[in-house]
């Protein structure tokens, strides 16, 4: 098996043949069996998320929905604490077990990822802060507490279900998101039937449906496991020294987009914001894709960087990229104008008042969502000091690029995200060709300076 430490791994093929081999579903479960899972499970996780923006759009104003932007990216950027510095890289290891054994990393991932996930949802306070003086108190209140909640428990939720996908239980992961969906959607109903204050409806119904799903998620990982047990205890150590790197290159790019969207909003003003935030939840359809490719990729992408099979790559990414171009491609000429036949349209109508913003959005997610499967090689193959160093060159791009809201309004923030992402995409494309040129790795004792790119 795998040594603990990303990019020490056994000669090329033996490791990735044995797991395979020893698969729950025989022969590793191909690609193709795993897409539908995964796409549902992609699209129901998504989808729970959507349907809270959609409660935020028709219980807010166009300001208050501004204001609801910036706590929204503070609830983003908080998952990554527990997720990058724990949950990531326990992933990474349970790909280097063998069948059930897999699902035995919760043993000690569970334990270990409660204080970063205490720390993580703490970050939300920095929303609290920056939007005090054009929020108020009811607004600041009900969505600091509900966003904590929701912020607390979504990582640990994404982390279950993503490691049903690597222990090839990809349809149980998928009942997981169902439920969410579905609780979201529930509690929506109940608690505007309820007239609970507007500002804890979001967030509220998100934190209520990941408690639900995480617990049917767990029932079903203490079925599938069997007893299986863990070939050997990780340590908070070994999974942070891992995962620091894996943290900051995540983080990097979210906190630029928690100081954009604060920029846009006092620049362009919460209007602007709103609209901005309206357009994004539009667009989120083009990254519900990509989570659904990558769910069943993943895995196997990662195998390949470990093992330094360059065409097993090339032809994964042939799949993901093609399918996210095509993707996107559909759904701009669906919603990305305010089209008699566009269903957003009717939905989100506050999205489509800046003409041509939505199809921004979609442009800037498309961009973001083709180096996913790419970045998910990268860290396992140990790279993660890379990524951080592409997005610390990114990060003041993104947040340069903000400040064009003076004069362009709402459309900074897809302009933002978008030019931004060019400098993450030319930098991953150089490091590919040295992940699978040689067995170079940034978890060998010699570190990597900024000039190895």
């Amino acid at each position: 098996t795998p040594a603990p430490h990303l990019g020490r791994h056994a000669g090329r093929g033996s490791v990735t043949s044995e797991r395979i081999q020893d698969s729950p579903q025989g022969g590793g479960a191909g690609v193709r069996s795993k897409l539908p899972p995964g796409v549902l499970d992609a699209g129901f996780a998504s989808l729970a998320t959507f349907v809270a923006g959609l409660a935020a759009v028709a219980v807010f104003d166009e300001a208050d929905l501004g204001i609801y932007a910036v706590f929204f990216v503070a609830f983003t950027l908080g998952q990554l604490v527990a997720y990058q510095l724990i949950y990531v890289p326990a992933e990474i290891e349970a790909v280097g077990r063998v069948g059930r054994a897999r699902l035995s990393i919760f043993d000690d991932s569970l334990r270990i990822g409660i204080g970063p996930s205490l720390i993580g949802a703490s970050v939300v306070f920095a929303a609290t802060i920056t939007t005090a003086p054009i929020a108020s108190a009811a607004l600041s209140i009900g969505l600091t507490v509900s966003a904590w909640v929701a912020t607390f428990l979504s990582p640990t939720q994404d982390h279950v279900r993503r490691t049903l996908h690597v222990a090839d239980r990809s349809w149980h992961a998928a009942a997981m998101s169902v439920t969410q969906f579905l609780v979201t959607g529930a509690a929506i109903v109940l608690m505007l039937a309820l007239d609970v204050p507007a500002p804890w409806v979001p967030f509220g119904s998100l934190a209520f449906a990941n408690l639900v799903s995480l617990s049917v998620g767990l029932l079903l990982v203490r079925r599938d496991r069997e007893g299986a047990a863990a070939p050997r205890r990780v340590t908070f150590k070994e999974l942070s020294v891992q995962g620091r790197w894996l943290l900051l290159q995540a983080v990097i790019p979210i906190a630029a987009a928690f100081v954009t969207a604060n920029i846009i909003t006092y620049l362009a003003g919460p209007e602007a914001m709103g609209y901005a935030e309206a357009a994004r939840i539009v667009a989120q359809p083009v990254l519900v894709l990509a989570a659904g490719l990558i769910y069943p990729l993943r895995p196997r992408a990662m195998e390949a960087a470990i093992e330094q099979d360059l065409p097993v790559s090339i032809r994964l990414e042939t799949i993901y990229v093609s399918m996210i171009v095509v993707g996107s491609l559909l759904y701009l000429l669906i919603a990305g104008g305010a089209f008699p036949w566009n269903p957003m349209a009717y939905l989100v109508p506050v999205a489509y008042e800046v003409q041509g913003l939505v199809a921004a959005s979609i442009g800037a997610n498309a961009i973001l969502a083709t180096i996913f499967l790419a970045v998910n090689e990268m860290m396992a193959a140990g790279r993660a000091r890379s990524l951080a160093f592409l997005n610390a060159l990114a990060a003041p791009v993104r947040i340069v690029v903000a400040t064009s809201a003076a004069f362009v309004g709402a459309f900074a923030r897809p302009l933002s995200e978008a030019i931004g992402e060019t400098v993450i995409i030319a930098g991953i494309l150089v490091y590919h060709r040295q992940i699978y040129r040689g067995p170079s790795s940034e978890a060998t004792p010699h570190p990597e300076t900024a000039t190895s790119a």
